[in-house]
């Protein structure tokens, strides 16, 4: 109820006050004012009736007690189509799922947010088409990424699969064919002829590491191999490895049999970091997503980091060679989505189990093609620690890697002293040729200086 003094206004002023205030902004102020006054300034309310005090907060009751108004269910979709909305008390939280964003406007409902607005969301080579809550990447021919639709394209070469006769080893025929397959399907390159369904990546790997069996055998039952075969094994590997492990359907995964043990490592989120490690029976691979990752700015939003162990590569040398030691550990090949990894920022590390508890200070190598079929080498590898049983190397490269018995500094320094013997050789020979050719100019030009000495004195 109103007040008396306000009962006993005159009907006429009240109507000329209520007209003149309606014509301006100030009659709104004055009707809330009344509304104020008659609902919470005079009067009681009634049992049981409902009085908002706060918006998200009301009264009820004689006792005058605020209750939490749940906006979730008195204003349904208020988050809108997308949202989900989650009550607070005196309030409430739109929560949108991914892809989606509050307006920010001062609207809480959730709207699409449109990734292709980002530049190089989809890398070199992929066309970006935006959808309601996602998006997808489209890979022109000759680029792929891996049949994940929202990850960055990358370029992927197919020559490096095509298989030659008496060019592979035995085995690796029919895989190559396969992964070639892949790869030309993933590129969106033509394949001519009608084409099977395309085995996954964990059959594929499960073909690798079957096949890198049979090579083994075929190692140890053959004696030593040449070191341009051992150099074709590691590589066929490796070009597989990089195929293979984007195409995996797990995160983890690791085969093990007689002969080899692969561990692979996949993250797919948004710019792993932090350190990673992997161990297989003999050996643990410690190092870091940013060293896996390599550049952030091309990542393609997936990486992945490989371990795989051969069990039976003791003979992993050349006959011909003077390296004909046997390892002291098993070789291990370690295989990162980085392809530039001739020079890594921070050193990976590994720790060798000894294939016999031994004394003798091992070497740590690593199989290096660079400068001729292969060779076992130590450059970039340090020993960081060694005991009876276990070396800790430290390498700022990756390749196929292994301990060694017997390229001691001796061995390698006689091969630098044999260099630089070579190399004074070079020098001296070159500089008596200069000395040579400068005496015998000098000779003739002092042969015609005689001769025009005689003509002038004959004058």
């Amino acid at each position: 109820m109103l007040p008396n003094h306000y009962l006993e206004l005159k009907p006429s002023w009240h109507l000329t006050l209520t007209h003149r205030l309606s014509e301006s902004m100030g009659a709104i102020i004055y009707l809330l004012i009344l509304a104020l006054l008659k609902d919470y300034g005079h009067g009681e309310p009634q049992e049981g009736t409902a009085v908002s005090v706060f918006p998200s907060l009301l009264t009820s009751g004689a006792t005058q007690q605020c209750m939490d108004i749940d906006e979730c269910v008195e204003f349904p979709n208020i988050c809108g189509k997308w949202g989900t909305c989650l009550n607070k008390v005196g309030s409430y939280l739109c929560q949108c799922p991914n892809g989606f964003r509050n307006s920010g406007d001062g609207q809480p409902s959730c709207v699409d947010i449109d990734e292709c607005s980002t530049d190089g969301v989809c890398g070199k080579g992929g066309i970006c088409q935006n959808l309601i809550g996602s998006y997808w990447c489209q890979c022109s021919a000759g680029f792929t990424n891996f049949g994940k639709n929202q990850t960055k394209c990358v370029e992927l070469n197919c020559d490096q699969y095509e298989t030659q006769p008496g060019q592979t080893l035995p085995g690796f025929d029919s895989l190559l064919s396969l992964l070639r397959n892949n790869c030309l399907v993933l590129n969106n390159s033509t394949l001519s002829g009608p084409t099977r369904p395309l085995p996954t990546g964990d059959v594929l790997l499960t073909l690798l590491v079957n096949t890198t069996d049979v090579n083994q055998l075929d190692l140890q039952s053959n004696g030593h191999r040449s070191s341009s075969e051992v150099t074709k094994l590691l590589r066929t590997i490796e070009i597989s490895l990089r195929l293979i492990a984007p195409l995996l359907t797990e995160n983890v995964i690791r085969i093990v049999t007689n002969h080899t043990e692969v561990k692979i490592v996949v993250r797919r989120d948004k710019t792993p970091k932090g350190p990673v490690s992997l161990t297989n029976e003999n050996t643990q691979l410690d190092t870091t997503w940013e060293t896996v990752v390599g550049d952030y700015l091309k990542y393609p939003g997936f990486a992945f980091v490989v371990l795989l162990s051969y069990k039976n590569l003791d003979s992993l040398k050349d006959n011909n060679s003077r390296q004909n030691l046997q390892l002291m550990s098993s070789a291990l090949t370690v295989s990162v989505s980085n392809s530039n990894t001739t020079n890594l920022p921070q050193p990976i590390n590994l720790t060798f189990n000894h294939l016999q508890s031994s004394d003798v200070d091992p070497t740590c190598v690593y199989w290096s093609d660079e400068n001729g079929p292969g060779v076992w080498s130590g450059r970039g590898c340090t020993s960081v620690m060694s005991n009876s049983t276990h070396t800790v190397c430290s390498c700022n490269h990756l390749s196929t890697f292994a301990l060694m018995e017997g390229i001691h500094q001796e061995k390698l320094s006689l091969v630098m002293l044999v260099g630089v013997f070579v190399a004074l050789t070079c020098v001296s020979l070159s500089l008596i040729t200069t000395l040579w050719c400068r005496f015998v100019s000098r000779k003739r030009r002092g042969g015609n200086r005689q001769q025009q000495d005689v003509q002038l004195h004959r004058k």
